[in-house]
């Protein structure tokens, strides 16, 4: 509501091609929302209209040549797979049909910027990737700007280059998606993703002056590589694999593991492979 100015800033600036668009008064600001399109959480479609004239609704606003409109819609609805919906009423819809229809919409006035509300938090998840691959295919095909709010991090992984991260009302993180899961604590990666904690509070439980407990981060290439294997073969220590996981977030594959390192040479075989990896803690 504040990007695109239904709800105006105390203080800041919002730069929107180049302008900061806080100073444009409510009749110069309209062009700009017709920028930006909106897809709602809870899909917010018109109940008594069928899915054609829901989708129609930004231009018939418009007020746009009858024709023109059909073109469009049929357009949108083919790339969308609406096609044989399109005289569907929302009730006789899915959560996953009614937000396509909340994506068809947003983007048939061809905006510059999509804003995503919570755009997979009423669906399955199954579902929820299909969303997601369509939200990425429309991103990359259209070349359009997509600035999604959300609390699942599958989002996060599957279509984010970039990542905002609000705690507390503070901005805490601005960067990469993978600089996003590396660089974080421990623990607030833990309460953010809910996923490590058992296994953290596991370790710390069991640390002694002769074990180490490391968290190492992979990034693209060497995520798939034998770098702990290298690092180890020719030294006196023993390394325990607690917790590992791979995954593939937009730009590359993104590995995490969690070690115990017990043995004479274990300092310095943590800093031999804080050398090969994208980022290393010591627990």
């Amino acid at each position: 509501r504040t990007l695109n100015l239904l709800h105006k800033p105390d203080s800041g600036k919002i730069i929107f091609e180049q302008e900061d668009i806080t100073e444009l008064n409510e009749k110069t600001v309209i062009p700009i929302r017709k920028k930006i399109g909106v897809v709602f959480q809870h899909f917010n479609l018109f109940r008594n209209k069928n899915v054609y004239n829901n989708i129609a609704f930004p231009l018939l606003l418009e007020k746009i040549d009858k024709e023109e409109i059909k073109k469009r819609v049929e357009k949108i609805a083919d790339e969308i797979g609406l096609t044989e919906r399109l005289n569907a009423y929302p009730s006789q819809l899915s959560g996953g049909e009614q937000q396509r229809v909340g994506i068809a919409r947003s983007i048939i006035t061809n905006p510059d910027l999509i804003l995503l509300d919570e755009p997979t938090s009423a669906l399955d998840p199954m579902i929820t990737k299909i969303i997601l691959d369509l939200v990425l295919d429309i991103s990359i095909k259209r070349g359009l700007t997509i600035i999604t709010v959300t609390h699942d991090m599958d989002v996060v992984k599957r279509i984010c280059d970039k990542v905002a991260y609000l705690k507390k009302g503070n901005l805490s993180f601005f960067g990469e998606t993978h600089e996003f899961f590396a660089s974080l604590t421990t623990k607030e990666v833990s309460e953010f993703e809910n996923e490590f904690l058992t296994d953290f509070e596991k370790i710390k439980k069991r640390e002694s002056d002769e074990k180490k407990f490391i968290r190492v981060v992979f990034w693209g290439e060497n995520t798939h590589e034998s770098v702990i294997w290298d690092t180890s073969k020719d030294m006196d220590i023993n390394v325990n694999i607690l917790y590992g996981k791979i995954e593939e977030l937009k730009k590359g594959p993104f590995g995490s593991l969690i070690l115990e390192i017990s043995g004479k040479q274990s300092m310095n075989f943590i800093k031999n492979l804080k050398e090969k990896v994208y980022y290393l803690e010591v627990i």
